[in-house]
C-alpha cells in the first residue's frame, strides 16, 4: 500500500519566508513605488504601446515633474498628520499671477517681479493655513477647504473671468531642455534633492519628522511642534508656487480651474510614493516617483482610448488601494 508523500514543510518555510523578504522590500516607500512604476510599464506595453514611446514619455515628465513638486508639498503636510486641500486654489492663482497683465515681451524685470508676487502669496496662504490649524486648532480639512474657496475667489477677481498668456521668458523656459534634460525636470530634481536633504541631514527636519510621528513626545523634549506645523504649510505654499509657475508657461494659456486636478493627484502620488497618511516619516523620492506614476497612468488611458472619468475612478482606488496596502503589507511582512 503506498501512502502520498508528506508535504515538505521545510520548503514550504523557506517559499514563504522567501516572500516575507520580498514584501518588507515592497513595502518600503521606494520599494512600493518602483514596483508599482515597473508594473504600470508593463501595462502600459501591453494596452497602449505608444504611450512609452520616446516622445510621448519626454511629454509626459514635464508634467510629471509639476505634480512631483506639488505631491512633496502635499507629503510636507501629511507628514504634520494634516491633508491641504487647498493645493488647488494654490495653483490657480498662482498660474493667474504669473500671466496677469504680463506682455508677451515683458522684460525679465517684471516678469521676476510678478513671479516673485505669485510664490508670497502662495506661502502666504500657507502660513495663514498653518497658523489657524496650529494655534486655533481648527481641522485642516475645514481650514483648507475655506483657504482653496478664497483663493479660488481671488482667481475670479484678478482674472476677470479671462484667462493670460504666459509671457514669452516663462514660456521658454517651461519649454526648454538643459542638457537635453527638460527644464521642469530638473527643477523637480532639485526641489526633491533639498527636500531629502534637509529631512534627513539637519537637525530641523530630524525634529519635523519627530512632531509628526509623536507630537506629545516632541513638546515633553521641548520642541515648539506648532512652528513645525506651520512651516509645513508654508514649504508647501512654496511648493505649489512652483509648480503653478512652470505649469503656467508650460501651458501657456493656464486654464482659471486648471489647479483643481492637483488635489487628488497629489495624494494619490504620496500614497503610491508608500508614504503614510497618519504621519511621521517620507521620502520625496517615492513621492515623486508616485507622481511620475499617476501621470503616466494617465497617458497609457489616453492612448488607450479611455475617458478621463476613467483617470479619476482609477486615481480614487489607488489612493483606497495604497493606503491598504500601507498598512497591511508591512504587518504581513512582520509576521
Amino acid at each position: 500500500m503506498t501512502f502520498p508523500a508528506a508535504p515538505d514543510v521545510n520548503s514550504a518555510t523557506a517559499a514563504d519566508g522567501v516572500f516575507r523578504k520580498i514584501a518588507r522590500a515592497a513595502s518600503g516607500s521606494a520599494g512600493l513605488s518602483v514596483c508599482a512604476v515597473l508594473l504600470l510599464v508593463v501595462l502600459s506595453g501591453l494596452l497602449a504601446p505608444s504611450s512609452i514611446s520616446a516622445a510621448a514619455l519626454f511629454a509626459m515628465l514635464p508634467f510629471a515633474a509639476i505634480l512631483g513638486i506639488a505631491s512633496i508639498g502635499q507629503q510636507l503636510v501629511i507628514q504634520q498628520r494634516g491633508l491641504d486641500l487647498s493645493v488647488g486654489g494654490s495653483i490657480s492663482l498662482v498660474c493667474v499671477l504669473a500671466t496677469y497683465a504680463l506682455p508677451a515681451g515683458a522684460p525679465f524685470v517684471d516678469v521676476i517681479v510678478q513671479l516673485a508676487i505669485a510664490i508670497v502669496v502662495a506661502v502666504g496662504a500657507g502660513v495663514v493655513n498653518g497658523l489657524l490649524i496650529a494655534r486655533l486648532h481648527i481641522p485642516s480639512l475645514v481650514t483648507t477647504i475655506g483657504m482653496n474657496a478664497v483663493l479660488m475667489g481671488f482667481v475670479l477677481w484678478i482674472s476677470g473671468g479671462t484667462p493670460g498668456n504666459a509671457p514669452d521668458l516663462l514660456d521658454r523656459f517651461a519649454l526648454g531642455r538643459s542638457m537635453g534634460i527638460p527644464n521642469t525636470v530638473l527643477i523637480a530634481i532639485v526641489v526633491t534633492v533639498v527636500a531629502a536633504v534637509i529631512a534627513t541631514r539637519t537637525i530641523a527636519g530630524r525634529r519635523f519628522v519627530l512632531v509628526g510621528v509623536n507630537a506629545p513626545a516632541a513638546r515633553a523634549a521641548g520642541i515648539r511642534t506648532g512652528r513645525y506645523e506651520i512651516g509645513a504649510y508654508a514649504l508647501a505654499g512654496l511648493c505649489y508656487a512652483i509648480a503653478g509657475i512652470l505649469l503656467a508657461g508650460l501651458l501657456n494659456v493656464p486654464n482659471l480651474t486648471v489647479g483643481q486636478i492637483y488635489l487628488l493627484a497629489t495624494v494619490a502620488a504620496v500614497v503610491v510614493g508608500g508614504n503614510s497618511l497618519s504621519g511621521g516619516r517620507a521620502s520625496p523620492f517615492a513621492t515623486v516617483i508616485g507622481a511620475l506614476f499617476t501621470t503616466q497612468l494617465g497617458q497609457m488611458l489616453f492612448a488607450a482610448g479611455l475617458d478621463r472619468s476613467v483617470q479619476y475612478l482609477l486615481q480614487g482606488a489607488i489612493v483606497i488601494a495604497g493606503a491598504s496596502v500601507h498598512v497591511f503589507v508591512p504587518r504581513w511582512a512582520a509576521r
